[in-house]
Parts: C-alpha cells; sequence; structure tokens
C-alpha cells in the first residue's frame, strides 16, 4: 500500500481543518460558506431539511463516518505529509507572522486582520469502525490499543489523544472513532515555512491553549480522553451524574452512565489542548530571520472571544461603520470576511451549550450595562444532532440575550423548527452572512504588534522572549 493522501487521512469537519480553511480564504479576501467545502458537498446538507429528523440524524452520521479511514491503513499515514498539505492552504508570503498551536476560532479573526497564517498543531484522524458504542468508552480504548501501533510508529514525533464523547459526538462516533495527533516537533513543512514565507522580524506565535482533561495513559504517546469540553464535566464522564442517567435514557441505551475507564494522567485536551514541546526546536529558524518568539497562553478556548471582539469593535468604528451588530459564531461556523464586509462584531464560541452561553450573555450584558448595547445579533448554532447534556436550543439563547439589546435578534432559517438537527443551517449561515448589509471596512492590516498588545491590555498572558541568536 502506499501512503495516504492527507485530505484523505485529516477530517475536513474537524475544529482544526475547518479553521485552516477559514483563515487561507481570508487571508485571500474569500469567505468561507457551508465550512468552505464547496458547493457540490453542500447540497445533500442544504436540503436535508426535506427529511424527516430521524432519517436526518441516521444520515449525520453515516455520511461523517465514510470520512473515517480504514483501521488497516493507519501506517500509511504519514504526518509529515499532512504538515506539507496544511501549508499548501497558503501562498508563498512573505508574511507579517504565523501562529502555530492550538484552534480557536476568535483566532482566525485576528489572523484574517493581521495577515497571518494559522498551522495547527492537532488534527483528527477518524478511524472507521462501525462497532464503536458511544457509550462503551472502555472498548473503544481497547480497540485503539489494538490498532494504534502502526500510526505511532510511523510517525514518531506526534502524540496521540484518542477521544470519545458519547454526549456530543454521539451520532458520528456511532461509526468512527477519533484519533488527535498532536505534533510534539516542528514537523519539516512548519519549519521551511518559517525559514522561506515570513517577512525578516516576523513574529512567530505560539497559542497555547492550556486546557487539560483527565487521560488514560495507553502508552508512552497515547492517551485515551473520555468526553470532552462542552456540556458536561471530566467526573461527570467517568463517574456518572442523573443528567447523564436521563440522558441516557432518553437516547435508549441500556446503562445509566458511560462504561470509561479509570483515568490516571493528565493531558493537553484532546481538541484544544497545546503540547508546549512542539516550541522547543524553533531556536534556529527564529534567529535565522530574527523573529521573535510569542507564546499567547489561554486558560480555556473561549478565553479570547470577548479580548476579540472589543478590540475588532473599536477597529470597526475607527473605519466608519457603527458595529453595533454581534454575531455570535459557533463551533465551525464562522466566515471573517463576510463579518467583516458587514461591520460586524464576531464572538466565537465553541459549542451551543450552556458555559458558552452564559459567558456571551455575559458579555452582551455587560456592553449593555456600560452603555454601548449592541443593537442586533445574529446567533449561530452548530448542529450536533442530539439533545446532548448541557445543549443550549435556540429558545435559551432568545430567552438570555434578547433583553440586553435593543434590535433583532436571529437565527439562521430552520434552526429553531430543527434543531439540534437542524444540519442544513451547515449550508446556509454563508447565505445569512450575506445578506447582512455592508458597512465601511478598515482600509489597512492590523499590525501583529498592535494585536499582541491589545491582547496584553485586556488580560491575555502574551509571554515574548526575546530574539533568538542561533
Amino acid at each position: 500500500m502506499t501512503d495516504l493522501a492527507p485530505e484523505r487521512a485529516v477530517a475536513s469537519f474537524d475544529s482544526a481543518s475547518a479553521m485552516l480553511r477559514a483563515t487561507s480564504n481570508a487571508l485571500r479576501g474569500r469567505s468561507f460558506p457551508h465550512l468552505g467545502r464547496g458547493k457540490m458537498r453542500a447540497f445533500p446538507t442544504r436540503y436535508s431539511m426535506l427529511l424527516p429528523e430521524s432519517m436526518r440524524r441516521r444520515a449525520y452520521g453515516v455520511f461523517g463516518g465514510m470520512e473515517g479511514i480504514k483501521a488497516d491503513r493507519l501506517g500509511d499515514v504519514d504526518m509529515e505529509r499532512a504538515a506539507e498539505w496544511v501549508v499548501g492552504h497558503y501562498d508563498a508570503g512573505p508574511y507579517p507572522g504565523v501562529v502555530i498551536g492550538s484552534s480557536n476560532g476568535s483566532l482566525v479573526h485576528l489572523c484574517a486582520e493581521t495577515g497571518m497564517p494559522f498551522l495547527p498543531q492537532t488534527v483528527l484522524v477518524p478511524v472507521h469502525w462501525d462497532g464503536n458504542d458511544p457509550d462503551r468508552p472502555d472498548e473503544a480504548l481497547r480497540f485503539g490499543e489494538q490498532v494504534a501501533g502502526p500510526l505511532l510508529e510511523a510517525n514518531p514525533d506526534t502524540v496521540l489523544h484518542h477521544m470519545h464523547d458519547g454526549n456530543q459526538d454521539r451520532l458520528m462516533i456511532s461509526h468512527m472513532t477519533y484519533f488527535r495527533l498532536k505534533w510534539r516537533a516542528l514537523p519539516a513543512a512548519y519549519r521551511r515555512f518559517l525559514e522561506e514565507r515570513l517577512e525578516p522580524g516576523a513574529p512567530i506565535v505560539f497559542l497555547a491553549d492550556d486546557s487539560t482533561w483527565p487521560t488514560t495513559r495507553v502508552g508512552e504517546r497515547h492517551v485515551f480522553q473520555t468526553g470532552a469540553r462542552g456540556g458536561l464535566t471530566a467526573e461527570e464522564y467517568v463517574h456518572g451524574s442523573p443528567r447523564i442517567a436521563e440522558f441516557l435514557a432518553d437516547q435508549g441505551a441500556q446503562s445509566t452512565r458511560f462504561q470509561a475507564p479509570a483515568p490516571d494522567d493528565v493531558s493537553p485536551e484532546a481538541e484544544w489542548g497545546y503540547d508546549a514541546r512542539i516550541a522547543e526546536d524553533v531556536t534556529a529558524p527564529a534567529a535565522k530571520g530574527s523573529h521573535p518568539v510569542v507564546t499567547v497562553h489561554l486558560d480555556e478556548p473561549e478565553a479570547l472571544s470577548v479580548p476579540t471582539a472589543e478590540l475588532l469593535r473599536d477597529r470597526t468604528r475607527r473605519a466608519g461603520a457603527d458595529a453595533d451588530r454581534l454575531v455570535v459564531e459557533s463551533f465551525v461556523m464562522l466566515d471573517p470576511v463576510e463579518v467583516r464586509r458587514s461591520g460586524s462584531v464576531p464572538y466565537w464560541s465553541f459549542f451551543p451549550v450552556e458555559e458558552s452561553l452564559e459567558r456571551c450573555a455575559t458579555f452582551v450584558e455587560q456592553a449593555a450595562s456600560a452603555g454601548d448595547p449592541y443593537r442586533d445579533v445574529d446567533v449561530l448554532l452548530f448542529p450536533h444532532g442530539v439533545t446532548s447534556v448541557g445543549a443550549t436550543p435556540p429558545r435559551r439563547w432568545q430567552d438570555r440575550l434578547r433583553e440586553h439589546i435593543g434590535g433583532k435578534m436571529r437565527f439562521v432559517v430552520g434552526t429553531p423548527e430543527r434543531w439540534p438537527a437542524h444540519f442544513d443551517a451547515l449550508g446556509t449561515y454563508g447565505i445569512a452572512l450575506r445578506q447582512l448589509p455592508e458597512q465601511a471596512q478598515p482600509s489597512s492590516p492590523l499590525g501583529v504588534e498592535e494585536m499582541l498588545s491589545a491582547l496584553s491590555a485586556k488580560g491575555v498572558r502574551v509571554d515574548s522572549a526575546p530574539v533568538p541568536t542561533g
């Protein structure tokens, strides 16, 4: 067998690949409708609204599972080629800086404003497995232990974070399992990018989401994570809770809790977390181009949401727009080009769950209390397909946000009626954003140093190191 093409091995529906596409599109001035996957691929999604809910849910899981590669092909995954595929999304440059590390929706907007590419540390390799039981993470661990050896042997500079979430990812993992791979050293393609595509003195920025999660050690470079950030705590995934029991009963499950292996370690969170080892060998390429090395630390994925919204609202107003429309983005449903074109302010939420809603509501309420309320709010809600524990329906968002704004609150057409299986919204949110009226836009890019200084002034931890000398 031959190596798998990176675009076949790496999931297209994941945060890293979607945010990579969104950033590369934005740097070329292109919008990001239907997750940047092309009109033909979006066609089934847009017209899924014609199916009964049960069929929509089933189709979502089946079609998602088709992205998974066969377990016997894992040894053919080449992460060096995957890194080449990542940098291949960008032009030759030169660029005023680059961000390497954690995926983050707010970061996509900052990259779009500054002209910086984003190179993810973590990518998802979905493995096809029709026998995966969402309620049996213990069985998923054993499956991963059996099949992961060739993948790890072929890719010695990576760590495997095998993730299993029977709450939010219930439909998807009925047909696959999630192998998230983190580079623990700069891949060769990233190193060449730093040496060849940056302006002299351009900063190398590492985005370090310091989120962690309890894990079970499977091997030296292999950990298993039960659950993920969202509607449940790590403790609930392992030990159960009344609301998990109620959820599983609603799903027709036989058990009252997830059968989870006992955690024995704490690791960077599989999807969002940052492994600091990737920055250890950046000295040589940084010294070659006199590039400062900066690390931006986040406590959790949404830690950039408020600072980014405030920074871009000020910037948009200076350009002449009123910046009184807030666009609440959700997971990979985002579009920096259309938000910027419409003079709107982006607020990124990582999932439509209670934690995200409360943070967003606090932000909107504080703006109103300060005498500078948002007039209109457009809310995008990513569809998981199930009423998972902690999920927040459109009505909850309406109730929490409506009293703090002066104008209209809107959802993508069909969201209130078809939530949580409103999969057609993935194909139509771009249309909704394009319909927003155009306003004045900044005429020049935001300076990288200005952006970093602004984040620091807003309470984000920004650590700058001296320019390496070799």
